[in-house]
């Protein structure tokens, strides 16, 4: 009977011990998973209150918020990634790679967003030899990424690498990553980059513009109708010397695609002209009769055709259109040379004056009249 009650009350113990153990095992993982809960909660609150402040523009109280509990979140590579976005607003790059490193030591899978975070940052920063590095890289592994060859299409487009934009547009566009207002943007980056390159290599060393003007005869036919594309061509034939090819490119352009900046540029230009080319631009007449920059443009030309008078009424009717300086000279020196009107080139000389240091929003022409009352004329004498 006693060796019975020993056995009951032995077994009562063991199972008394057994389970005082899973009541202590039970509240010590119920303890720390509570605390892990609250612990995650907290750095839930603090990876939304960091992204609240960096969207807001408090980057210092973000950098800080975002970091507090990184350690115990459900989303590391946000915080970290926010956080070194946040350094880079602060001008703290060493922060921000320190971040970056730190995100590929948490989700080391997270690897191809995490570069494409940092080669964004540097590229933001004015970093671009380093974007390029981080990029290339990039692109070994993930060869023909979308978002990783645009960009490297950037970064080529800040470096005025054009050579290698260039190369890399045709596999841009197989991937329809960029909208067509952006890829033409490109397009135009490289042919202006690449027209600009030749042409200092004929002012240089190269003798002869014909590298320019194959390059030219080359050029994507859509692009050989951007205004923006013509008018660098145009400024870069001038650079090398060759205005009448600038002329001639500047004249059918413009017979073609009305433009007022290349009015403007077409105005500028000095050279002799024949009677056909002067006919085709007062063709122009007919649609823009009021365009000043037009009319000045038709007052050049008719001077280099010994056309006096015919110039003068050109360039009289631009200044009634929109008086500025350079009608005024022109047609300052066009009276005083030659048609021996000193005094009425005096008065084009004062009125071309007058507009330069005007910087008022009077009109010039008011002005002028008022100072002829106030003032006494000034004479001009050139040298």
């Amino acid at each position: 009977m006693f060796f019975s009650s020993a056995i009951l009350l032995g077994l009562i113990l063991v199972l008394l011990t057994n389970e005082s153990y899973r009541f202590i095992k039970n509240s010590y993982f119920n303890l720390r998973k509570n605390r892990q809960k609250r612990l995650t909660k907290k750095a839930h609150l603090s990876l939304t209150r960091g992204v609240i402040e960096y969207a807001e523009g408090r980057f210092i109280d973000a950098e800080k918020i975002l970091l507090q509990h990184v350690k115990h979140s459900d989303c590391p590579l946000l915080a970290y990634l926010t956080a070194a976005r946040a350094a880079q607003q602060l001008g703290a790059h060493d922060r921000r790679d320190e971040y970056l490193q730190k995100a590929h030591v948490e989700v080391p899978d997270a690897n191809l967003a995490i570069e494409l975070t940092k080669a964004e940052l540097q590229l933001a920063h004015d970093q671009s030899e380093q974007a390029l590095a981080t990029l290339t890289q990039l692109n070994a592994v993930c060869e023909n990424h979308a978002y990783v060859l645009t960009l490297l299409a950037n970064t080529y487009n800040h470096l005025q690498d054009w050579d290698n934009l260039k190369n890399i547009l045709p596999q841009v566009k197989k991937h329809n990553s960029l909208s067509a207002e952006s890829f033409l943007s490109f397009e135009i980056a490289v042919c202006n980059g690449q027209l600009t390159k030749l042409a200092k290599a004929i002012n240089s060393d190269v003798p002869g513009y014909q590298p320019l003007v194959d390059f030219w005869k080359d050029t994507s036919p859509h692009l050989k109708v951007i205004p923006e594309v013509v008018e660098h061509y145009v400024k870069q034939l001038i650079q090398i010397g060759d205005v009448n090819e600038a002329e001639d490119v500047l004249r059918h352009h413009i017979n073609k695609n009305w433009q007022t900046s290349s009015i403007v540029l077409y105005s500028e230009l000095s050279v002799v002209i024949y009677t056909k080319q002067l006919e085709m631009a007062e063709s122009w007449l007919l649609d823009h009769p009021h365009d000043a920059y037009l009319l000045l443009a038709l007052g050049n030309m008719c001077i280099s055709r010994s056309l006096w008078g015919k110039a003068r009424n050109y360039l009289e009717a631009s200044l009634s259109t929109d008086p500025m300086p350079q009608t005024c000279l022109k047609l300052a020196r066009l009276l005083e040379e030659e048609m021996n009107e000193p005094e009425a080139a005096q008065e084009y000389y004062r009125q071309g004056l007058l507009l330069l240091v005007d910087d008022s929003n009077e009109d010039p022409l008011e002005k002028i009249e008022t100072t002829e009352e106030e003032e006494p004329q000034l004479k001009i004498v050139k040298s």
